[in-house]
């Protein structure tokens, strides 16, 4: 979707905190991050400041060079999707963005320092030619070309004998070549396969269309959305996080695609495009390309990788089937083509035949996760006893994806095909509930021994998931567990009950409160007849998002958000679920 009309309505400030939330914009792969939090830093990273980042995927080494306005490393900024706008005294830099590896730096007042990052023996800051410097950034994998345009610039570099320990390019504002009196504009290109001599555009005119671009996408995915006003600010940023987190078809990545984050989770994962895909239901189109993301990279086998990049492919580890789950979702809500369903539906189909062939090493015919990372609940307790583990959830999902190629095959008017996968989801079905209801719960087993795995993750009650396709005295005794078993707090669904000893109120998948996991329930429960508590469960995980911004997750107890604090997935689950609760109570 693109846009070609510049808005001139004033851009709206968005809450965002560079510590937290990157500013970026879609279609770029650069960053403007605050370092502040030593947890956030890099291992070689220890001087606070705001940094100017790479997010491709094969940087071994993100941050490009700091920003130092006055000499110091303190400011301020404002931030509209546009324009990002740095302050010290009376010394403004302004940041723009502009394609893949293009950023715009325009000073006013006094000056900026560009601290560059060379870390490495292999790196070099020098001079081309007046007013034009070449940063070779090994760690990133790429070289940077810097202009400045106005001003004066004065650059300072030390050599020991093989590399640049310190560079540093101080510019100060000037009035020529025709820019505004009092201004200078460094023009920083990534400088791969193609190099951009051309004239710079003016500032201006890229940070409004750019504002403008994020304005359509945000009417499109959330400024529509009627309900409680007091979630305006909250809809705003995570309809930012999402539009900002986009990056475009280039390298092995084949269309424009949603990363995890901007902050470090710089990749495609195989159930996170997921619940990004169905955020988008409103443009199919955006919606099929972020599952085709993934499917591109199908092996011959049917297997679907770990995650996906610009610059390469994991495939040690898998992901959950949620797939299927999700493509139903987006079909119900007509957020898939026709031609997007057809095309879907041979590579559906092989992803599901591929854990029966490939992940089944008994004879009772169960497919098994090899480890945490399989299951994407990488470090949830029914993995503390080792691996491989056959978990109920993989069951659930598996027959939740033979249900919607049946709804699939339907449509392409296979009918005998379509017989055929709701047989094989009743089977699963009934296999689950034979093999993992035990004294009247769902349990995980030992693959290699079948016992039973004595374990309270929340990762047992996944087959909520199925809903009404659940038998009644499974899902009944399920729901009980999980509305009095410790899970359910103010906040949300904790993914370890309180009260176990294996709790950790930052433990990952051990406790905290997670976006995927609470849609996958809330979605489930609504099915299976239970609307109220999936509601309430809703309305609980909206709040915390609304307090506590678009976190990986989140303390059980406390709501306060962990780890990655600008993760698309919570973005679109919060999006997804504000939208619906709007719909089920119209003003």
């Amino acid at each position: 979707m693109s846009v070609d009309i510049v808005s001139t309505a004033v851009p709206r400030e968005l809450a965002v905190d560079l510590a937290t939330t990157p500013f970026s914009r879609r279609g770029s792969y650069f960053a403007v991050s605050r370092v502040a939090d030593p947890s956030l830093r890099a291992p070689d990273q220890h001087e606070h400041g705001v940094y100017l980042r790479t997010v491709r995927g094969d940087a071994r080494h993100r941050e490009i060079l700091r920003l130092l306005l006055d000499g110091g490393a303190d400011a301020m900024s404002e931030t509209t999707a546009g324009r990002l706008v740095l302050r010290h005294d009376g010394t403004a830099v302004e940041v723009v963005l502009d394609g893949p590896g293009r950023a715009y730096l325009r000073v006013t007042g006094g000056s900026v320092t560009l601290d560059f990052r060379a870390a490495s023996q292999y790196d070099a800051v020098l001079p081309e030619r007046d007013g034009v410097w070449r940063f070779v950034d090994s760690g990133a994998n790429r070289n940077y070309r810097l202009r400045v345009t106005g001003g004066t610039a004065r650059f300072d570099a030390r050599w020991d004998g093989i590399r640049n320990s310190e560079a540093r390019l101080r510019v100060t504002p000037g009035d020529t070549d025709g820019f505004a009196t009092g201004s200078a504009v460094i023009v920083i290109d990534e400088y791969g396969s193609a190099v951009r001599d051309d004239r710079p555009a003016p500032v201006a005119d890229v940070a409004a269309a750019a504002q403008a671009d994020f304005d359509a996408w945000w009417r499109l995915h959330g400024g529509d959305q009627r309900g409680d006003p007091r979630l305006d600010d909250a809809v705003r940023l995570a309809t930012f996080v999402t539009w900002a987190a986009i990056v475009p078809a280039g390298g092995l990545l084949r269309r424009e695609s949603m990363l995890m984050s901007k902050n470090r989770m710089t990749n495609v994962w195989s159930w996170d495009h997921c619940f990004n895909a169905m955020a988008l239901w409103r443009n199919p189109d955006a919606a099929a390309d972020q599952l085709f993301a993934v499917f591109d990279h199908q092996d011959e086998h049917g297997c679907l990788p770990d995650y996906v990049n610009d610059a390469g492919v994991e495939r040690n580890f898998v992901k959950p089937p949620i797939h299927g789950w999700s493509i139903g979702h987006l079909m119900d809500r007509g957020g898939l083509t026709a031609d997007a369903v057809a095309a879907l539906y041979t590579p559906l189909g092989r992803w599901t035949d591929w854990w029966f062939a490939h992940r089944v090493y008994s004879d009772d015919g169960v497919p098994s996760y090899n480890h945490g990372n399989d299951s994407g609940w990488d470090n949830a307790t029914t993995f503390g006893v080792g691996v491989p583990v056959q978990s109920p959830d993989l069951l659930a999902y598996l027959a939740l994806q033979m249900r919607t190629l049946g709804r699939m095959a339907d449509a392409l008017g296979r009918r005998t095909e379509a017989t055929a996968w709701r047989t094989r989801a009743d089977a699963t079905i009934r296999m689950l509930c034979e093999r993992f209801w035990v004294d009247g719960r769902f349990v995980a087993r030992d693959t290699r021994t079948g016992a039973v795995i004595d374990a309270d993750s929340l990762i047992t009650l996944m087959p909520l998931v199925l809903g009404e396709l659940l038998p009644a005295e499974q899902r009944a005794a399920s729901v009980e567990r999980l509305f009095n078993g410790g899970y359910l707090t103010r906040n949300g669904l904790a993914t370890e009950p309180l009260w176990s000893p294996l709790y950790e109120a930052d433990g990952y998948w051990r406790g905290p409160i997670w976006a995927p996991s609470t849609m996958l329930l809330v979605d489930g429960l609504a099915r299976a007849g239970y609307a109220d508590l999936a509601a309430d469960i809703r309305d609980r995980f909206v709040d915390t998002c609304a307090a506590a911004g678009m976190a990986e997750n989140f303390d059980a107890v406390t709501g306060a958000g962990l780890r990655d604090r600008s993760m698309t997935w919570t973005a679109s689950v919060f999006l997804t679920m504000v939208s619906e609760r709007a719909a089920a109570h119209p003003v």
